[in-house]
């Protein structure tokens, strides 16, 4: 199962980019941040990724369930990261991201 990524959806505008700190429960945001952290944990009903983005304004968990891995996602890469925020173990976090991988 690939997640999509934000260029599978050209026909809808792109939000603008919002620091990171700006992140809402229950809201949609669009950010960019370097990776922070990669956590992968194994869990009776399976694996996945927890990857933490900062953007110098805040932080926020990007997690990728039934993932232990993503190529090109590692520490100090940049990212395009965008969907709703929700709630992942008490933390602000957002359930498989549309993401890309971006440059400096």
């Amino acid at each position: 199962m690939n997640t999509p990524t934000i260029a599978d959806t050209p026909d809808l505008p792109a939000p603008a980019i919002a620091p990171i700190n700006q992140a809402k429960w229950r809201n949609r945001i669009r950010a960019t941040g370097t990776v922070r952290a990669l956590r992968m944990q194994e869990t009776p009903t399976g694996s996945s990724l927890g990857c933490e983005i900062g953007d110098g304004a805040g932080s926020l968990l990007l997690v990728f369930p039934g993932r232990r891995r993503i190529p090109g996602l590692e520490l100090g890469a940049r990212v395009l990261v965008e969907g709703m925020v929700g709630l992942w173990r008490r933390q602000l976090a957002i359930l498989n991201p549309y993401y890309e991988l971006v440059g400096d």
